[in-house]
């Protein structure tokens, strides 16, 4: 019966196990499942695994099953995104760190327009400094951390090519 409906042979033989399981389980009262006393009622049986075959297919049909030859090829991948993730956190740190050596004003326009949301016209009106100077500040801090951090950039790109 299972196998009218599309399954496989291996699945039809995994529904008709788990629909014995669930009769067992379900079925207090024998009587309901059988005419008579002595033939099984095999319209209940060919609803119930229906019911559950189509449980399966809808089950399928929301989550995605995947070959595990497939799993290992990606994770041969996250290896890759892995030395590509340590590399680019080795070059946040050494932005920071190259910040760090600035002059403080050089180094606290920089975090502010970092760590916060604030965009340069939000920064201008709350410092009262002008957006011109900050522009200029951030633009000459960019500069710099582009020629201080340069290799460490080129590592990340080929880590990042290479993944």
């Amino acid at each position: 019966m299972t196998k009218s409906f599309g399954a496989d042979q291996e699945l039809a033989q995994d529904i008709v196990q788990e629909m014995y399981i669930r009769l067992y389980d379900y079925v207090k009262d024998v009587n309901k499942i059988m005419y008579n006393e002595t033939e099984i009622n095999t319209f209940f049986v060919y609803v119930t695994l229906r019911n559950m075959y189509g449980a399966i297919m809808k089950a399928k049909a929301r989550f995605e099953f995947v070959d595990v030859s497939i799993l290992e090829d990606e994770l041969i991948f996250e290896e890759a995104n892995i030395e590509a993730e340590t590399e680019l956190q080795s070059l946040y740190d050494e932005i920071w760190e190259t910040a760090d050596d600035w002059h403080w004003y050089d180094k606290k326009i920089f975090h502010l327009y970092h760590n916060t949301d604030m965009s340069i016209r939000t920064l201008a009106d709350e410092t009262k400094i002008s957006a011109r100077s900050i522009f200029n500040t951030l633009k000459n801090a960019r500069e710099r951390i582009q020629t201080d951090c340069n290799e460490t950039y080129k590592a990340w790109q080929e880590a990042k090519r290479l993944g």
